[in-house]
């Protein structure tokens, strides 16, 4: 968290207030004002003393409503608050959903700033996963990728978190049913989930699959290079290679996930070589 340098002394703030009083508008001094409390509340919390700085940007966006930067510095402290282990449940719950209302105050006072957006929208997103709340994790997870403040790095990596999720909804699902007596030689076989009683959990397997794949396509569109999206598409094909019947499709898709994980492994390889190599140059380089 930056913090600002400059503080008010009590002999600025007369002088602003004297301004103030010459016709300036009260706005500015708001302004000064909420930009201390700022200051001092950055200091404090880079101190780790949290309750304390919280108080001080609390009384920043109450100062001026209008700084989105107090609200998101609010909204850290909250965070803070709520992931202290002695929490109890009921009361972590409340602290969270006002950090969301906070950190969605942040957001639509944010304008185009680019640094104000990511940093309320990834937080958003990280509270609604600290609640559990999937649908709404997704949601922001997704506003993320689709931000035009996101660099694709960003873009990628959220694509492929939602993806990874969807990968452990119908993994969860097929190791259910997994039959342990020939679950260690054959891990990838066939789970009867035909049965009126797991037609759902089968249903919703192959639907998380299908999802999985469609993210992991999304994050490997924007870097084709993307080695850990590379290993879970193929899980996701082996997901799929559980979910069915008939043989000539399992083989397909067992060739195809040893496909995608030999690719995988040979881009990482490359990865390591290409950095290895700038590393040698580097050090090769006449020092100036």
């Amino acid at each position: 968290m930056k913090i600002f340098r400059n503080s008010i002394t009590a002999l600025t703030l007369a002088a602003i207030v004297a301004m103030t009083m010459l016709g300036s508008g009260c706005d500015y001094v708001r302004k000064v004002i909420a930009k201390d409390k700022l200051n001092q509340g950055a200091i404090l919390y880079n101190q780790g003393r949290t309750k304390q700085a919280q108080e001080f940007f609390r009384e920043a966006k109450e100062t001026d409503p209008t700084n989105s930067i107090a609200w998101l510095y609010y909204g850290a402290t909250l965070v803070k608050e709520y992931k202290e282990p002695t929490i109890e449940d009921q009361k972590k719950k409340e602290i969270a959903n006002q950090a969301i209302e906070v950190y969605k105050k942040a957001l639509d006072l944010s304008s185009n700033n680019c640094i104000s957006i990511d940093n309320a929208v990834s937080y958003l997103a990280t509270i609604y996963d600290d609640l559990k709340d999937d649908g709404e994790w997704q949601k922001w997870m997704e506003k993320r990728a689709e931000s035009d403040c996101s660099k694709d790095d960003v873009k990628a990596q959220s694509y492929y978190s939602i993806a990874q999720r969807y990968w452990k909804c119908t993994y969860d699902e097929t190791t259910r049913y997994a039959d342990k007596v020939i679950l260690a030689n054959q891990p990838f076989h066939y789970r009867n989930m035909d049965y009126p009683a797991a037609l759902p959990d089968k249903q919703k397997a192959e639907q998380c699959v299908a999802k999985g794949l469609e993210y992991m396509e999304k994050a490997l569109t924007i870097n084709p290079e993307y080695v850990d999206a590379m290993y879970y598409k193929g899980l996701l094909y082996r997901e799929r290679q559980k979910l069915t019947k008939e043989e000539a499709k399992r083989k397909e898709l067992d060739q195809l996930a040893v496909k995608i994980a030999n690719e995988a492994s040979a881009t990482q390889k490359r990865i390591e070589a290409a950095a290895a190599q700038q590393k040698e140059q580097e050090q090769a380089a006449p020092k100036g």
